[in-house]
């Protein structure tokens, strides 16, 4: 998950005392990437920041480090603790007088004017400053523990001298992939809920008003929750049941899995134009969710993509024109010889390939759409579906045997059903 636990301050230092601020722990981490620093805006909230600050100049000063201005950190044990520096830690070294907004300084001296560091009121003069917005962050965090065991702040919020960093914004909180250095299940605990907040059953949150919380793929690489996951999360969830139990109840599960209304936001965008491609290649297996002779050939009904549709794009030439599904010849109602017959006489690709897989036709035309010309019924085309010498072999006798009410799907007259006559 992106959220990373650690400090709700502003982001400026964590700010451990001097003596401790300044000494890296014994194995600093290699510095991360682009990519590793970025933090999750659910876990740290937007922010506001309207301020004129420089850390370089501030670290540049002899003997001033991160806790002489983030004091309260190296005994801060909740992320709830606002760690920001009040007015009463500037005027250390800043004359400020908000009697004197405006107060000159010596020359070389430490402004001491409001505009210096609060940009001016755009209201009227006189109206009060734009205030600094740093919300709490959505994380459990103990600064005093991360003390105690040898973690600096340069540690988790990065070297900001050296990185030039003036105003530091909630990019200077340590990501998740930053954490996971340390907290790898020997050097500190690796458990979730080690820093994400929990709700009923012990459950990480993920709700949030500022979003909702999801794994980035930085703890396993093969979990992130991105467009593709709903589709194929079944090898994250075979490989660790309890880490999935983390965030979900089981009955998510059973609500996707074996409930009746699957949820609108499994597909894409504009899948119905795209779903063609994997209808056909069976990946995902579309029956996993639809019943084919309801959902599929139901909506292709309604649209005219069917052979009973408006558009007629699956109709056989004998029921009119319109756009076609399949090519010229597909059917040959004139009694075309089979595959391989006498190509003057239509090809008749179809009985071919219903009979390699006539569940991909099922997912189109009903049965009665085959029983129109492959029936004894009245009005049919009678038009035998059966191979050659198939009445009286072994195959019919024992089909009969063991489906007889399928032969009486064609063959509706009970005389009829036997392999003799």
């Amino acid at each position: 998950m992106r959220a990373t636990p650690l400090v709700p301050a502003l982001l400026l230092l964590a700010g451990l005392p001097a003596a401790l601020a300044g000494a890296p722990s014994a194995a600093p981490p290699p510095r991360l990437s682009s990519f590793d620093r970025t933090v999750s805006p659910v876990v740290y909230p937007d922010q506001q920041l309207p301020l004129h600050f420089s850390h370089v100049r501030h670290l540049a000063i002899p003997r001033v480090d991160c806790g002489d201005c983030h004091a309260a950190a190296a005994e801060s044990r909740s992320s709830l603790d606002s760690l920001l520096p009040g007015e009463d830690r500037c005027r250390a070294c800043h004359a400020i007088d908000r009697a004197q907004p405006d107060k000159p300084v010596a020359r070389g001296e430490p402004p001491a004017r409001c505009a210096a560091c609060h940009p001016g009121p755009a209201g009227p003069a006189g109206a009060a400053v734009a205030r600094v917005v740093v919300p709490t962050a959505r994380i459990k965090f103990d600064h005093r523990a991360h003390r105690l065991a040898g973690a600096g702040c340069r540690d988790c919020h990065g070297d900001l001298a050296a990185e030039r960093v003036e105003l530091a914004t909630r990019d200077q909180l340590p990501p998740m992939a930053l954490c996971l250095r340390c907290h790898d299940g020997r050097r500190a605990p690796e458990r979730c809920t080690t820093c994400h907040l929990t709700q009923g059953g012990g459950r990480i949150m993920t709700d949030f008003p500022g979003g909702k919380l999801a794994p980035s793929g930085a703890l396993r690489g093969n979990d992130a929750h991105d467009l593709s996951f709903r589709a194929d999360h079944a090898a994250a969830a075979r490989a660790d049941e309890s880490y999935c139990a983390s965030c979900h109840r089981r009955s998510e599960c059973a609500d996707c899995h074996q409930g009746t209304m699957k949820p609108l936001d499994f597909h894409g965008n504009d899948y119905v134009s795209l779903h063609a491609i994997d209808a056909r290649r069976g990946r995902p297996d579309c029956s996993a969710c639809h019943r084919l002779q309801t959902f599929c050939v139901g909506c292709h009904s309604r649209t005219g993509v069917s052979a009973d549709g408006k558009g007629g794009e699956l109709v056989p030439p004998s029921r009119g024109p319109g756009p076609r599904f399949h090519p010229a010849g597909w059917v040959d109602l004139a009694g075309g010889a089979p595959v391989g017959g006498d190509a003057s006489r239509g090809a008749n690709h179809h009985a071919f390939e219903a009979q390699r897989n006539i569940r991909q036709c099922a997912a189109c035309h009903r049965e009665s759409f085959c029983l129109g010309c492959h029936s004894a019924q009245p009005g049919s085309a009678r038009i035998d579906p059966h191979p050659e010498g198939w009445r009286g072999s072994r195959r019919c006798e024992a089909l009969l045997r063991r489906a007889r009410r399928m032969c009486l799907r064609c063959h509706v007259d009970p005389a009829e059903v036997s392999c003799g006559w």
